[in-house]
């Protein structure tokens, strides 16, 4: 897992807080992706308890020394039901709401390192995540957080540009194309360059012509094939 460090500059979300506002107003596709991409480049302010503790490593030649090293235990939040929920604040206003904050340190944590953070410590039994719990109060199931993980959902009326290369990306052509060859239900495959609106870069965009009466689960395998 990435390194997490204490919080050293000021964490604030207000995209995500705007979009959090918006959802809970009317909650469509539009407000539900907007809110999605918006939790994905995130950063959040988590309460955690972190002590220092050493541990040894050895050099090069062989040499031992005892190192410093920053050990967190995270401050998790229970439902009416039991279930543990990982508190993650927006901005130090939100974090204040909870009268026990004081009593903590906090963490800088993105969204991609929760993630990593829940795959890798299993043994916790987290529910899920649960964002600004005592205002929004947005709780998002473990299986939703890692769902989003690896998609990036584009919101109804975003404007898309579609264009051709201007150079071929060598490399990944040729990590596609044996890969394509060997799956007969693709009929063609296209690669072209997209531009959204709402992003200041291109994005290389692969349109398959394939079979798809397989069903749902036989084109999520092939997906994942050429994702990998």
């Amino acid at each position: 897992m990435a390194e997490i460090k204490q919080s050293q500059q000021p964490i604030t979300n207000p995209a995500l807080v705007q979009a959090m506002d918006a959802m809970k107003q009317e909650r469509n596709q539009k407000t539900e992706i907007t809110f999605v991409n918006h939790v994905k480049a995130a950063r959040f302010l988590v309460p955690a308890n972190i002590q220092s503790e050493q541990q040894a490593k050895a050099d090069a030649n062989g040499n031992v020394q005892l190192v410093e090293q920053p050990k967190i235990s995270f401050v998790l939040f229970n439902n009416a039901e039991g279930q543990k929920y990982f508190p993650l604040f927006t901005d130090i206003a939100e974090l204040r709401k909870w009268q026990e904050s004081s009593k903590h340190q906090l963490a800088a944590l993105s969204y991609k390192d929760l993630c990593e953070f829940l795959r890798r410590n299993p043994e916790n039994e987290i529910f899920g995540a649960v964002i600004n719990p005592f205002g929004q109060n947005i709780m998002m199931p473990l299986e939703s957080l890692f769902r989003i993980q690896n998609t990036e959902a584009i919101a109804p009326g975003t404007q898309i540009q579609i264009g051709t290369l201007k150079e071929e990306p060598t490399e990944l052509l040729d990590a596609l194309r044996p890969y394509l060859a060997t799956k007969p239900e693709i009929n063609k495959a296209y690669l072209r360059v997209m531009k959204r609106e709402d992003k200041p870069n291109p994005n290389f965009l692969l349109v398959i012509d394939t079979d798809t009466s397989g069903g749902e689960a036989a084109v999520k395998t092939l997906f994942d094939g050429i994702a990998a």
